[in-house]
């Protein structure tokens, strides 16, 4: 029986059979460790504990252990028993830095903040560089460079030209900065500890039981028998899957293996197989009710009601689907995409009810607590335990003993990048409050707003984009929050508002160049330059980066306060925005029902920034001049002309 879990503990943490035994041996020690950072939060939440900044220490302490000790550091192409050796050395180091902080904090947070000794700077510059390594093993080395710029800026900053000069810093004061809950141990690793992590469990359980499966499942039978039932399909399924899963990176590789081969097969060319993978990607973000945890955490800074936000999630997250497979069913039709017929058994077996049941019970608990009143927290794991618990009434989704432990195992592991990274943004953090950067950004975001608000927009928005580069979507949002956040509130924009116009564009950070990681994700499966696969995503989200400009000219639509008065008013608003976002992809495609001029996708294009506009005249006349041209295309179209032109070699359509 030993034997059995052990062998099964194995397969779990994904040694190898013929792994050397120093490798096995830290395998082991990290799947431990996943268990243990799993057992962890369970009994937090459920039962309390320690303060904040232990807390977190211990549980990100676990992580990086379970990253030294189960990813190969910088010297395994020149030695890996020197590696192993490093290795070993940076988890002790780690753990001997937690022990130091946990057992001395108490007295550091009484008597000697702002003037540690020598052993807690020893304590602080050695958990400094243990956080870097294990965020470099992580993330790579776009995260540490952000962070060490952060650092060079707190210790050097004060020879900086303008704005940027700063009071002088010592090294005493960044290490303390940067160890302590200004920093690594700040609202961003505690948002992720407190909230994220319960999540990821929920969504291992939905994996691990299979009851997520469904999700492809809906998606194909959907779209089975159209013309661009592939296209659509990908949307669906990696809306759905990334709800749960919160990394559009990730969303990527786990469904864009299957999606994009299929596009592929069905005749759209790589790029644009891939383009729409790593836009539909980014949906499950901002789409309800999960929103890959991003709502949670907005919840915990924030102070709003998760529904409130789910609530004003619902309408953008919609607008943002409509408009991504409005495109690529006008991309089937422009290109003569044939609908493509599939082998696979889409009937309600007894497999699928049982996932089916699993599934809907889960969300169902899930978002009936949440709109009870009871913390997120507790609805997570009441969800996960629903989930697990019907499980074991079928066949087909009850765990075996290998299940069990893969669960507890994946548990601890699938948060560890989000949270390490997080701990890393949470030095950037510290160096933005510590210098007063982040306050003098805000002013002149402000400043600039004082003579125009979209100017002011913009600014704050290529700030979410640029600073969420390479970032997990969690870490981006965080870091530039406390930065661009509030300025914009300055303006006058409602909190909500604002929160959601940078979460929006963090997601988006995604997809935006020069590192865009879910458009490499997705060009490395479809096997085509990341460049062309990028311009193409972001033609197919043109309308997401809109849709923040618009909730803040436009409130009504995240649905906070509709009432009798104005709830027609806003239901009329939606409705122009549905107009305008099939006006926009028309435009931007240059079909419908047949080929476009250059002159009507033009007017199409400037109708639909119309209905943005807070102007109603420029809205009414916005929404007439769409519909007057789509309409005569429609009506207008000769029998013999058919639905498309005519269809090009299979496999060879353009997406241009």
């Amino acid at each position: 029986m030993s034997q059995t879990i052990l062998a099964s503990f194995q397969q779990a943490a994904g040694l190898a059979p013929n792994q050397g035994r120093m490798r096995a041996v830290f395998g082991t020690a990290s799947a431990l460790a996943c268990v243990a950072i799993a057992a962890f939060i369970i009994y937090t939440t459920l039962f309390g504990g320690m303060n904040g900044p232990e807390k977190y220490s211990m549980v990100l302490t676990l992580g990086m252990v379970v990253v030294f000790l189960s990813r190969t550091g910088p010297l395994s192409h020149w030695s890996e028993a020197a590696d192993l050796v490093l290795s070993a050395l940076l988890a002790a180091a780690t753990v001997g830095c937690a022990v130091y902080f946990i057992n001395e904090y108490q007295t550091i947070a009484s008597m000697r903040e702002g003037i540690p000794n020598q052993n807690d700077l020893i304590c602080y510059g050695v958990g400094l560089v243990c956080v870097l390594e294990a965020a470099r093993r992580v993330e790579g080395m776009i995260l540490v460079g952000v962070v060490l710029a952060a650092i060079a800026y707190m210790l050097f900053g004060e020879f900086m030209p303008g704005f940027l000069e700063h009071r002088p810093l010592w090294v005493s004061e960044v290490l303390e900065y940067s160890y302590s809950y200004q920093g690594i141990f700040g609202i961003a690793l505690g948002s992720v500890i407190d909230v994220v992590l319960v999540f990821v469990v929920f969504g291992v359980a939905l994996r691990i039981t299979g009851a997520g499966d469904f999700f492809n499942f809906i998606a194909m039978r959907l779209t089975k028998g159209k013309r661009s039932g592939p296209a659509q399909c990908a949307i669906f399924a990696s809306a759905l899957f990334g709800s749960i899963n919160g990394s559009a990176p990730a969303n990527v590789a786990a469904t864009g293996v299957l999606t994009i081969p299929m596009m592929r097969r069905a005749g759209f060319k790589p790029a644009f197989a891939g383009g729409v993978e790593a836009s539909a990607s980014c949906v499950g973000q901002i789409m309800p009710p999960v929103m890959g945890v991003g709502a949670f955490i907005m919840s915990e800074i924030t102070g709003i009601a998760y529904s409130s936000i789910m609530l004003a999630a619902f309408v953008p997250a919609l607008l943002f689907i409509l408009s991504l497979t409005l495109a690529v069913a006008l991309q089937a039709g422009k290109t003569g995409v044939e609908p493509v017929e599939t082998d696979e058994d889409l009937s309600m077996s007894a497999e699928r009810k049982a996932q089916a049941f699993t599934l809907i019970a889960g969300f169902s608990t899930l978002v009936g607590m949440l709109f009870a009143g009871f913390a997120p927290t507790y609805c997570g794991l009441a969800a996960t335990a629903t989930v697990l618990a019907l499980s074991l009434l079928f066949a087909s989704t009850r765990l075996d003993l290998k299940g069990w432990i893969t669960f507890w195992v994946d548990s601890g592991r699938d948060g560890l990048a989000v949270m390490i990274a997080c701990a890393a943004i949470g030095i950037v953090i510290a160096a933005f409050s510590s210098t007063g950067l982040g306050i003098k950004l805000n002013q002149m975001i402000v400043a600039m707003g004082g003579e125009s608000l979209i100017l002011a927009l913009v600014l704050a928005a290529i700030c979410s984009i640029v600073l969420g580069m390479g970032l997990p979507t969690a870490a981006s949002y965080l870091m530039v929050v406390f930065v661009a956040g509030p300025a914009i509130m300055k303006l006058g924009v409602p909190v909500l508002q604002t929160h959601l116009f940078v979460f929006y564009y963090a997601v988006l950070s995604a997809i935006t160049p020069p590192v865009a990681l879910a458009i490499f994700a997705a060009a490395a499966i479809a096997r085509t330059s990341p460049i062309a696969l990028a311009m193409q995503a972001l033609k197919l989200s043109m309308v997401a980066f809109v849709l923040p400009i618009v909730w803040i000219y436009h409130p009504e639509i995240n649905l906070q306060e509709v009432n009798a008065e104005n709830g027609l008013t806003t239901f009329l608003y939606v409705l122009a925005l549905i107009v305008a976002v099939l006006g926009a992809t028309a435009s931007h495609v240059g079909f419908f029902v047949r080929h476009l001029g250059w002159v009507k996708r033009v007017l199409l294009m400037v109708a639909a920034g119309a209905v943005v506009s807070a102007n109603a005249e420029f809205i009414i006349a916005g929404v007439v001049v769409i519909s007057a041209i789509l309409g005569f295309e429609k009506f207008t179209q000769p029998k013999t002309e058919g639905a498309t032109a005519a269809p090009p070699s299979k496999g060879l359509a353009s997406n241009e």
